[in-house]
């Protein structure tokens, strides 16, 4: 179980450096603005919401994607100009939820349960 543990932190991780990489290319490829920058809080919104991702998969709670969604939507919606560019939100999101999908099957994987 030892090694288990240790491989599914180590995925973790590592998916999390790929992760900022991944945005950090995306920013200054995709990104419109200064808004369109990978900060310190964007990198710990983006692990706890793989994190709720993982978790609502192992508990079965698939459909709490639909809430994670309209929360993201209720959190774009403001009347200012300074906004996040739509691709750069959009691909972003799916990345992000890719991620937290991929570590749901990998820690699956490794812990052995059928769901």
């Amino acid at each position: 179980m030892t090694n288990e543990i240790l491989i599914g932190i180590a995925t973790l991780v590592g998916g999390e450096i790929l992760l900022h990489f991944l945005f950090f290319l995306l920013s200054k490829f995709i990104g419109k603005g200064k808004k369109d920058k990978v900060d310190r809080t964007s990198i710990l919104k983006g692990v706890l919401e793989r994190l709720f991702v993982v978790v609502s998969f192992f508990y079965g709670f698939s459909s709490a994607l639909t809430l994670l969604g309209a929360l993201k939507i209720a959190t774009r919606i403001k009347d200012t100009e300074d906004k996040v560019s739509n691709d750069f939100f959009v691909i972003g999101n799916l990345i992000s939820i890719l991620f937290g999908i991929a570590y749901y099957i990998v820690l699956r994987e490794l812990i052995d349960i059928e769901l």
